[in-house]
């Protein structure tokens, strides 16, 4: 709930009543309440309501009346006008209204006539309240620091929903500390980090205090669910940015008005941050583009529940964004479910001819940026695993030297040579060849010499292999017991075998590339191979892949992905997916 002080106006008149019976009028306000008005007034404005008449000079000739100040004071700023918002539609017309008389009170306006007026001619519910600060001894209210003191008061008065917000907060899930933070944004509130934790405030007072402890507490763990939700944000995000840059998508208005009255159309106001974001030529986008982008995040949030808020660095440039979920309750950094580049380009692409690339296309996506001379290579694999790795100085001439229809091709593959063990290891984990836990006797954890530990794992045929642990690894496994253990140690001895498994592939493809390509010796790095020698070493790997990707699933490139929509063939029911979600005051 947000409080504004209105209309400080000097002169001892009411301009406030003509404005609010103007939204009368208009259907997009309704008068709820007449507060310490005396029988006959009431009696008077109900009735030339009920019959379509304005009563703002029969309002402000009350509320000048009652404002004697018998030369008590030499103000003539006499109005007291202010407005509560709430995010959203979350308070009914009554709700607010019980909200305005509480609110009254708190300011010391209790004793004095005032008029609540509800308007919904926003995105946010709000009420209007108007009245008098001359005192019925002629004194005016103090308003000193109104701004202030109000917002303070309605915190007050909502101390309770607060607390809710702040515990629903903590029923998000959220991995990083940053993360937390946007979800403090995604309800409403400003923050400021502390110490010790965080302060919240709402209406530029403080509201409450979470500390920095509790926060950690509530930390969540990586897993299948949350990763599953990232591809599928992804995907509902992909097919909104090709329907806006297609034009099939219109702007999300709301109609305003009551029964009998002329519909209104209000447009939603526009992210600032939009303005401030720059595209890959280091400027900021189009008009054409911020459209695009605000449109986009209007969708996300009335279809999905899905907030996006950037993220600034020192400088205040825009250098990333976060995603809170409100549907799944989740946070994600929103790296993690589209580059910021992707997501701010709305640029249609032509139509691809089919070829042998496609076959990665749907095993992963990537990103290159710039750094100093050379350039970065990010991918993220189907199974939502990402890699990053410095390009070589002959592969960042070879990419940024390129035409810029070429690029792509020349990215996936710079990719695929510096990237094919990751790739054969996702590969095999979701297609195995055989079914390797079945061929493991035991794992047990062992010390190794240099006082590291190790996973020995004997196969059932009495052979075993040493595999040393991580900090990380250790460490997850010191958390668990009995069964669990055991089963980890059982994962963790698959995953170093599918690895030996990809290594080996590799290694041989290698072999196959340095005859093919008439070479004595091949780079000891892949990203140092010439772009024939890549270019040789894909054809190999891609005939690989082929074999071991089942036919199905490894057909040309569409914009349906199955790993990117959640194992779904189609885009058709991502409009199921509706939040419904509504948040408190």
């Amino acid at each position: 709930m947000i409080v504004k002080k209105l209309g400080m106006v000097s002169g001892g008149g009411f301009p406030g009543a003509g404005y609010n019976e103007r939204k009368v009028a208009e259907g997009v306000a309704r008068l709820m309440a007449m507060e310490n008005v005396d029988a006959a007034m009431r009696h008077k404005v109900e009735l030339l309501h009920e019959v379509g008449f304005d009563c703002a000079g029969e309002i402000e000739k009350y509320l000048k009346e009652r404002s004697r100040t018998y030369g008590n004071t030499k103000t003539t700023r006499f109005q007291f006008h202010i407005a509560a918002s709430v995010k959203g539609q979350v308070m009914s017309a009554d709700e607010l209204t019980d909200f305005a008389r509480k609110l009254m009170a708190e300011a010391g306006y209790g004793r004095q006539p005032y008029f609540v007026y509800y308007h919904h001619d926003t995105d946010n519910n709000h009420v209007h309240i108007l009245s008098t600060r001359i005192q019925p001894n002629g004194f005016p209210i103090p308003d000193h620091h109104d701004y202030a003191r109000l917002n303070a008061a309605a915190n007050r008065i909502l101390s309770s929903d607060i607390n809710r917000d702040i515990q629903r907060m903590f029923s998000y899930g959220y991995l990083t500390e940053g993360q937390f933070a946007n979800i403090i944004r995604s309800h409403g509130y400003k923050f400021e980090r502390v110490k010790d934790g965080y302060v919240l405030f709402r209406g530029g007072v403080k509201a409450a205090t979470i500390s920095l402890s509790e926060i950690v507490r509530h930390l969540s763990q990586e897993n299948d669910s949350r990763k599953e939700r990232a591809k599928r944000l992804h995907a509902i995000i992909r097919k909104y940015k090709a329907d806006i840059a297609d034009g099939k998508v219109q702007n999300v208005e709301n109609v305003k008005g009551h029964k009998g009255h002329k519909k209104k159309i209000m447009r939603r106001k526009a992210n600032p941050d939009i303005r401030k974001i720059k595209g890959s030529n280091g400027k900021t986008l189009s008009q054409e583009e911020q459209r695009h982008l605000s449109e986009l995040l209007d969708i996300l949030k009335a279809k999905f529940g899905i907030d996006i808020h950037f993220q600034k660095d020192r400088n205040g440039e825009i250098r990333g964004y976060g995603i809170v979920d409100h549907n799944r309750k989740m946070a994600f950094d929103g790296s993690k479910v589209m580059k910021l580049s992707e997501l701010i380009d709305f640029a249609q692409k032509q139509e691809r001819k089919a070829s042998p690339l496609d076959i990665y296309r749907d095993l992963f996506s990537m990103e290159v940026r710039k750094s100093g001379m050379d350039g970065i290579m990010s991918i993220r694999l189907f199974d939502g695993s990402e890699h990053t790795r410095t390009m070589s100085p002959r592969q960042s001439v070879w990419y940024f030297n390129s035409p810029e229809s070429e690029r792509e091709d020349v990215a996936i593959r710079i990719a695929v040579t510096m990237f094919s063990t990751e790739i054969f290891e996702s590969v095999l984990q979701k297609y195995p060849v055989s079914d390797i836990g079945s061929r493991i006797a035991s794992v047990n954890i062992i010390k190794m010499h240099d006082g590291g530990r190790a996973i020995r794992v004997v196969s059932a045929d009495g052979f075993s292999a040493t595999y040393p642990m991580t900090a990380d690894e250790l460490r997850c496994h010191a958390r668990l017991q009995g069964e669990a253990a055991n089963s980890y140690l059982h994962q963790l001895a698959i995953m170093r075998i599918t690895h030996e498994d990809a290594t080996a592939l590799t290694n041989r493809i290698k072999e196959l590339t340095a005859k093919s390509t008439g070479s004595i010796t091949l780079p000891l790095r892949q990203s140092d191979y010439t772009p024939e020698q890549a270019k040789a070493f894909i054809a190999h790997q891609s005939t690989v892949l082929a074999r071991l990707i089942p036919c199905d699933t490894s057909s040309t490139h569409s914009a349906n992905r199955e790993w990117e929509v959640g194992m779904q063939s189609r885009y058709d029911h991502i409009d199921n997916q509706q939040s419904g979600t509504q948040l408190s005051m």
